[in-house]
């Protein structure tokens, strides 16, 4: 979820609740008021009723003729006088004009007349109906919840966009970064102090990465060639001393061994430099592989390479297959699936390779049991059935540089080694 709309998100529930209570006290107190101004009303009623009918007693069943309002005064005796208590309540009226029943606010009070009588006044006045009011206020505090929502949208997302453009920037800046690459620097003016402060830190941290990546860098090339070049002068002098000295069956069987274990050094090398080559992004340039051509021309590679086991190779082009990465990645990912393919074939064993529009799967035939899918991609990780030729990095290899493009590589076994390489 974006900044902005999470932001609205919070600002439209806060608001929410902030109309909400406001409607809800407004509306309380316009009632009340109301109803204390009719109160008001039926109070100078009262005192006009009962000063009319001090000086004329004849008074006694006007008000019953009044339209909007009605008042009636009957006597009473002195006992119910006495305890007799003032009182305000609502009612209803049947209006015949109307034929039905409107509300009416209604007061009760009790005085003594001229006569040394008592009497209870009753008066009535209409009112708003509160149904009706309820129903206008609610229409109208929704009709300002629906507009105040789209202006609080319209007026965050201008002032929003506006205000957090230099963090959008230095947002898209971050994501075109990589240390080793070529990008521009970073020109982000802003008035905002918070802002100066984080493209000040995001430089500096950007800084600290590209110094960090070319120390890394420099170590990689020199480990390359500090460890190489032993390593070349090792195998150097033992095929000269194979070849020179007079050796014994197990003197040459010995050096043999010495060679194979220098020879497997120098594979494992390569092949860890070429794992901290991946992680560290070394591989910026793209282009178009064609998977199809590919893997056609590996295939005929190995093919001649481990011809002495005979294995069957089929190659199912179901679709073309084209995809954007680095073409020393690729030749290395083809290469290391079909090598573990060829290694863990036995002879006269089958290969077989789909190739999709958007994925890959390499199958092989194998006597070993089907190997863990949780553990089969970690450096060195190697089977029971464990091959001289294999340094336990080659599938490691192949997920390093699966992840670098966020590619995704299955592993299953349904009678065969199977991994199948999704590239979206």
């Amino acid at each position: 979820m974006k900044l902005i709309h999470y932001t609205i998100r919070k600002l439209s529930v806060v608001m929410i609740i902030i109309l909400t209570a406001w409607a809800a006290l407004f509306s309380f107190n316009i009632f009340e008021e109301v109803w204390d101004e009719t109160d008001d009303s039926l109070e100078n009623f009262k005192i006009l009723i009962i000063r009319q009918f001090m000086q004329d007693t004849t008074t006694l069943n006007l008000g019953d003729k009044d339209l909007m309002s009605q008042y009636h005064i009957r006597e009473i005796t002195e006992k119910e006088a006495i305890h007799y208590k003032e009182r305000y309540f609502d009612s209803t009226r049947f209006y015949e004009t109307e034929l039905e029943f409107d509300p009416i606010r209604v007061l009760k009070t009790a005085f003594r007349g001229p006569n040394s009588k008592f009497y209870e006044l009753t008066i009535q006045m209409s009112t708003l109906e509160k149904d009706d009011m309820i129903r206008a206020m609610l229409t109208w505090v929704i009709i300002l919840y629906f507009v105040l929502f789209i202006c609080l949208i319209t007026i965050s997302n201008i002032v929003f966009r506006k205000s957090w453009k230099p963090f959008y920037k230095l947002m898209n800046w971050l994501n075109l970064f990589t240390p080793g690459s070529q990008i521009a620097p970073l020109d982000n003016p802003t008035r905002v102090n918070e802002f100066k402060q984080l493209n000040t830190a995001i430089q500096q941290m950007a800084q600290r990465s590209e110094d960090m990546y070319a120390q890394q860098k420099q170590f990689i090339e020199n480990a390359s060639h500090e460890l190489q070049t032993p390593l070349a002068i090792c195998q150097n002098k033992l095929e000269l001393l194979a070849e020179n000295t007079p050796c014994t069956e197990e003197q040459l069987q010995e050096i043999g061994q010495i060679h194979d274990t220098i020879r497997r050094a120098v594979l494992l090398n390569k092949s860890l430099l070429l794992l901290s080559r991946i992680e560290n992004g070394q591989f910026h340039d793209k282009q178009n592989i064609n998977m199809n051509s590919l893997i056609q021309e590996i295939t005929e590679d190995f093919s001649e390479i481990y011809e002495y086991k005979n294995i069957q190779i089929n190659i199912e082009e179901h679709d073309t297959c084209d995809v954007q990465m680095n073409e020393i990645l690729a030749n290395v990912l083809i290469s290391n699936l079909i090598k573990n393919a060829m290694i863990h074939s036995p002879n006269n064993g089958e290969i077989n390779i789909s190739i999709q529009k958007h994925d890959l799967v390499f199958s092989n035939t194998s006597n070993e049991p089907p190997l863990d899918p949780q553990r089969i991609f970690r450096r060195f990780y190697q089977s029971d059935y464990k091959k001289s030729e294999s340094t336990g990095l080659g599938l490691a290899i192949v997920n390093s540089i699966i992840h670098f493009y966020h590619f995704q590589i299955k592993y299953y076994h349904n009678g065969k080694h199977n991994f199948q390489i999704f590239l979206q």
